[in-house]
This record gives structure tokens, C-alpha cells and sequence, in this order.
């Protein structure tokens, strides 16, 4: 019998909006993103608050975090489908206006959809799915984030009507025979930490902006920004640049384009 879709737990309830890996956060904090959010808050203890109606005008679609304890209802389903595999760990999930909840999960080492060193995947209704496969280091529960090697970490996103394939890396990353200083010190500037994602003909570049924040362009023109507690895709933003980004955010540890401060 294949092993049920799981949530994973931890000491913080939850979620990073940036990245993931869980992050504590205060209540005010929680509270403060929360008001912020367009639409009536839904009722106490629920996961998923009421989408933005169709005549109601949207100037982005608003990504919202979810605590972590929601994982366990959207693992099962009951939140509606995931598409999730048997077997996968649910990470970090997201509510995206107008879709409805986004799950990010890892697939362990051996799964019959991971491969040897696993995988992480993005599932959830009304999102092209997505699969990272690691180039170096497996993802485990222990482990359950991708790591960027030298090698790029292959990503392909799941459209209605093909597979679109493409790759995650670090252009300005030191290459591993580099020395420990240089490679210190390379590693200090956000504009060499910038990851470069590539699928179709199409390329994205995701780097970590003022203190917490995250900023995804496609060419010259963002795609994806947080701002405070929320973030948010720009109205050109389409179903691939949505899968893709969340993908990477759901894949990879936030210092991987964040230098010293690793939030």
C-alpha cells in the first residue's frame, strides 16, 4: 500500500511567505499581514480565507501564508484536490487569490516519482504542478530543502499540454574549487547570490531585497514581490511564471539568495 500524503511538523506554526522553511513569527506580526489582506477574513480556526469575488478589482493576486497546522487538512484534501503523490511531506503551503490553496512537499529518496536523491514538488488546484530534483546533496526529512550544486537543479512544470523543462543555478556562485575567502566573500553580495531559473524560453531571476523581501523579474519587469507580510504576483504574471516561482520558493532554504541575514 502506497504511504499517505503527510505534513510535516516543527516548533513554529508557521510558514515562511518568502521561502521553505518554517520561521517563527509573533502574533502581532500575523496579525498585522492579516489585515492587510483584501476580503473579509474567514471564520476563526480556518485555513483558507474567502477568495476576491470575479467583479471585484485586483490589482495583483495576494499570496498568503498559511500556518503550518493547515498542512495536515491540505495533505488530505479537504481543502479541496493537491494532485499531491502518495507519499509526499507537505513543507509549506500558501493561499493564492483566485486558486485557492498551494502546496510545496518533499518526495523522499527512492519515492517512484523522486529518483535516488528525491525531490521537492508543487501541487494544488487550479496551479501547473512542478517538480526540483536536486543535482547534489539528496533532500530527506532531515534534510528537506534543495541545496544549489554547481550543477543546476532540474525543474520541469507540468502544463495541460506538455512538460516544460528547464533548471535552476547560480551564475556568479563560485565554482567549488574556489578558495574558502573568495568564496566567503562572493558570497556576501546579494548580486551574486541571485538564482537564475530557466523553463522554456523564458528566464527568471529571484534575489532576496530590502530586509525580508523577495523580488522575482522576467526580463526587465518584476513578476513577484513581497511586501511586509504579503506578496504578491503582478496582473501580466501568468500560469507559468506562478508555478515556477512558488516551485523555488517551495524548493530552496531562503539564505541560498539571502547573504547573512538567511531569513
Amino acid at each position: 500500500m502506497p504511504a499517505p500524503v503527510t505534513a510535516e511538523g516543527g516548533a513554529s506554526d508557521m510558514v515562511s511567505l518568502t521561502g521553505g522553511e518554517p520561521r517563527p513569527l509573533t502574533l502581532g506580526q500575523f496579525s498585522a499581514g492579516l489585515r492587510r489582506l483584501a476580503g473579509a477574513p474567514g471564520p476563526r480556526g480556518a485555513c483558507l480565507a474567502p477568495a476576491l469575488s470575479g467583479d471585484e478589482a485586483s490589482p495583483a493576486r495576494l499570496v498568503r501564508m498559511l500556518p503550518l497546522r493547515c498542512a495536515d487538512g491540505l495533505a488530505r484534501g479537504e481543502h479541496g484536490p493537491t494532485g499531491l503523490p502518495a507519499g509526499a511531506v507537505v513543507s509549506v503551503a500558501w493561499q493564492l487569490d483566485g486558486v485557492g490553496a498551494v502546496v510545496g512537499a518533499l518526495l523522499p529518496p527512492g519515492h517512484p516519482a523522486a529518483g535516488r536523491l528525491g525531490a521537492r514538488v508543487l501541487a494544488g488546484e487550479g496551479v501547473w504542478p512542478a517538480t526540483v530534483w536536486p543535482a547534489g546533496s539528496e533532500v530527506s526529512r532531515e534534510s528537506p530543502l534543495i541545496e544549489l550544486a554547481d550543477t543546476p537543479a532540474r525543474l520541469v512544470v507540468r502544463a495541460p499540454d506538455r512538460d516544460i523543462v528547464g533548471s535552476l543555478d547560480q551564475p556568479a556562485r563560485p565554482p567549488a574549487d574556489a578558495g574558502r575567502l573568495t568564496r566567503a566573500t562572493t558570497g556576501l553580495r546579494r548580486g551574486n547570490r541571485q538564482v537564475r531559473i530557466r523553463a522554456g524560453d523564458r528566464v527568471w531571476w529571484l534575489r532576496a531585497t530590502g530586509v525580508f523581501g523577495v523580488r522575482v523579474s522576467r526580463g526587465d519587469r518584476p513578476v513577484y514581490l513581497t511586501r511586509g507580510m504579503l506578496g504578491h504576483f503582478e496582473p501580466g504574471a501568468d500560469e507559468l511564471d506562478v508555478s515556477v516561482v512558488l516551485a523555488t520558493l517551495a524548493s530552496l532554504p531562503s539564505s541560498t539568495y539571502a547573504p547573512i541575514l538567511g531569513f
